[in-house]
């Protein structure tokens, strides 16, 4: 089974990582084994084997029609979501649009007057754990009962300096923080 034509793949779903809303604790040797499992999972003279093996694992959607539930990618893909994963600029802004796209689609996918959306808050708002000098982090409860839901590196807000802003999912539900913030100028 491939993918439709139209939706564009995602990155993280290419490399079978699971996107958690920001880069950390993402190192570059679980994307370099990431990348490798896909190659060798999506290659083409490698589909004819998965095929005959896939058949016990095949699936019926009902209709008499079975076929296994993964997608197929190209060795472009899997390059191209590897190259841009492990460059930590690239990545950076890769999430920042992956942020975006998925909160604009939720908006579109809304219907009831309740809005889960997206909160918009100052970054001074937040509470802020300088415990670690090195990892200094800002961190926000969430209503789903994580103390820690929405969280903020360093790193991040120095990646996103030019944009004042950041978008942060919760890390225990699909609630999202819009974090505004302002950079100093040191001169």
């Amino acid at each position: 089974m491939t993918k439709p034509a139209s939706e564009p793949a995602d990155f993280y779903q290419i490399l079978s990582i699971p996107f958690t809303g920001t880069s950390t604790g993402l190192s570059k040797q679980t994307i370099k084994l990431a990348y490798h499992k896909a190659l060798l999972k999506h290659h083409p003279d490698k589909a004819s084997a998965v095929a005959h093996e896939g058949l016990s694992r095949a699936t019926s959607n009902g209709n008499g029609v079975t076929g296994t539930d993964e997608s197929r990618y190209t060795i472009d893909e899997i390059t191209n979501a590897y190259k841009t994963l492990s460059d930590p600029s690239l990545r950076a802004e890769y999430d920042r649009a992956l942020r975006l796209d998925r909160v604009k689609l939720a908006e579109r996918e809304k219907t009831d007057v309740f809005h889960t959306g997206l909160e918009l808050v100052d970054l001074e708002d937040l509470a802020c754990d300088e415990s670690d000098e090195e990892n200094v982090c800002w961190y926000r409860g969430c209503r789903c009962g994580d103390d820690r839901g929405f969280l903020v590196t360093e790193d991040e807000l120095e990646r996103e300096a030019e944009h004042g802003e950041i978008i942060v999912g919760c890390r225990g539900c699909s609630l999202w923080l819009k974090v505004l913030f302002a950079v100093e100028d040191e001169g």
